[in-house]
């Protein structure tokens, strides 16, 4: 027993007790040796399974097997509460310890970051303290005058500016984790032998970077395994599994809440009040749902079918050979433009894209992006495009761009008809008022989630598309602060969607709003900016419109 006098100093010895080997489960050993075959890597694995404690051990490898080398462990709680940073600080605290102790005295000692030295004789809320403030280094002296390190910090896109390995702590937790990881990407980009380590649980919102950068291809299965599952993410990622049956059978149990016995995961599963969460946190799943309005799988379904039916994304321009991609005896298409007339850099792109109807399905051939101040630009591009395809309409969202979005009618008069949209004017769903950006959002959502659509397999799609959210029973589109998106590409699809069925054919609603069930729309609703909504039988050949079902 350590006497009162040190009872509450940190010596790397006392945490532990007299044992000084730690007991490495069969997970955190395949992870060992993963970390020295693959420059990035992911470890996604159950709640207290002792991710922790494994990057402690980790960065106590590297530093001994690399002279004047830096270890760069970053924490997602230090932008949490007092009271989690101070309970990861004991996790933390524990693991140094464990090393330390089993390693000659001075081999390991902490330091102050701030000011470069040495520090001992710290009480456990001196180690806290520095682990809050991100002024924690511990360093494995190889000779007295060289030395590794391992840096605790924060993440966040300003407080990294090393060069090292990189571990982040919960990245599933990290609200501008996008952000953050372009920001600390580069961290590894001086040396090769430099590796990044993502370990998380799966995030709650699929809209979460960590999501699309971590989640298994759809479909996978994994078989119980003590040391966890590899697989490659639909990113490209190699990531290691350790769920609650790979470490229940292992040996590492779960104990009930209420009773504190030992339950199986299946128990454990059956006992829990939010059985989402469980699965995500136990149960290492990437459920979909959350705050996207569409969902990442039933997205890059889409994606593949257009790859296959040869839809193009391209930026700036048409395309050389853009025609090539329309049959025009195989069904009408519709042209659907969202505005923007800046071309900073980060300003909003004009999004233009068009949808061909082909047996009783929707593919949208192209979607073009670009940035111009040239009024002339944009209709020009319409022009061309209406005319080359013989489009049933162009429909146009005319909130913010009302003057510019008439004057196109005006001068398409003739051509094909043409459809202004004010988002924020609503229309008649048998007696119910219901906004035209939420019933066109819910009508391109609905044509993703029933595989009635094929999209341009291109990141850029991707990207812009998963920016639109569910928000109070409608939709919001996020901005991307880098690049200036804002659903434009989304918009712009949703709004060809609207130009085929306009004046063609009825769509069919089993609801519009959110949540909200409602019958179908049969008649126009006039607005301000004289655009008409019509909505005529379907043809007898049977092509179906997507539904708007919640």
């Amino acid at each position: 027993m350590p006497s009162p006098a040190t009872a509450n100093r940190f010596d790397g010895r006392s945490v532990i007790g007299q044992s000084p080997v730690i007991q490495m489960r069969s997970g955190q050993r395949r992870l060992f040796q993963l970390v020295e075959q693959y420059r990035l890597l992911g470890f996604i694995a159950r709640r207290q399974y002792g991710k922790t404690t494994t990057c402690a051990n980790i960065a106590l490898m590297k530093m001994m097997k690399h002279r004047d080398h830096t270890v760069i462990f970053g924490s997602a709680k230090l932008n949490l509460s007092r009271e989690i940073v101070r309970k990861e600080a004991a996790v933390f605290e524990k693991a140094i310890s464990a090393a330390m102790a089993r390693l000659e005295e001075g081999k390991v000692q902490l330091a102050d970051d701030k000011t470069g030295r040495s520090v001992s004789g710290l009480t456990h809320d001196d180690f806290a303290d520095l682990f809050e403030h991100s002024r924690l280094e511990f360093r494995y002296y190889h000779t007295r005058s060289s030395y590794s390190r391992t840096k605790v910090v924060a993440l966040r896109p300003d407080t990294v500016g090393e060069t090292g390995d990189l571990m982040c702590d919960e990245v599933g937790r990290i609200g501008n984790w996008k952000d953050v990881w372009e920001a600390v990407e580069p961290i590894v980009a001086s040396n090769p032998q430099f590796r990044i380590l993502l370990l998380t649980t799966p995030p709650p919102d699929d809209a979460h970077y960590s999501f699309e950068q971590l989640a298994p291809p759809p479909g996978m299965q994994f078989p119980v395994s003590p040391s966890g599952n590899v697989y490659e993410s639909v990113k490209g990622v190699t990531c290691l599994r350790v769920d609650a049956w790979d470490a229940y059978a292992d040996g590492v149990a779960l104990y009930d809440t209420k009773t504190a016995q030992p339950v199986t995961p299946e128990e454990s599963r059956r006992r829990a009040f939010d059985k989402d969460a469980w699965d995500r946190n136990y149960g290492c799943l990437f459920i979909t749902g959350g705050s996207a309005a569409v969902g990442l799988i039933k997205l890059m379904e889409a994606m593949e079918r257009g790859e296959r039916a040869g839809c193009v994304y391209a930026e700036d321009d048409l395309p050389p050979g853009w025609e090539r991609l329309f049959d025009l005896s195989k069904g009408p298409v519709g042209i659907g433009a969202d505005p923007a007339t800046t071309e900073g850099e980060k300003s909003n792109p004009f999004g233009i894209a068009v949808t061909q109807r082909i047996d009783g399905r929707y593919a949208t051939k192209l979607i073009l992006s670009f940035k111009s101040k040239d009024p002339k630009k944009p209709k020009g591009i319409l022009r061309e495009l209406a005319t080359r395809l013989k489009a049933k309409a162009v429909a146009i969202d005319a909130t913010s761009e009302v003057y510019w979005a008439t004057e196109v009618r005006e001068e398409l008069e003739g051509v094909c008809d043409v459809i202004l949209v004010k988002n924020s004017e609503k229309l008649d769903v048998m007696g119910e008022r219901v906004l035209y950006k939420t019933y066109l959002g819910q009508l391109l959502v609905n044509a993703i989630d029933e595989s009635q659509i094929d999209v341009p397999n291109d990141f850029n799609v991707k990207d812009d598309f998963r920016l639109v959210k569910k928000m109070k029973g409608g939709f919001d589109n996020s901005l991307d602060a880098a690049t200036g998106r804002h659903g434009d590409l989304f918009d712009g699809t949703k709004l060809s969607l609207h130009a085929i069925i306009e004046g063609t054919e009825e769509a069919k609603a089993d609801a519009v709003q959110i949540g909200a069930r409602v019958a179908s729309i049969s008649e126009r609703a006039a607005s301000a900016a004289t655009s008409r909504l019509t909505m005529l039988p379907p043809p007898d050949d049977g092509p179906t419109t997507p539904t708007l079902n919640s």
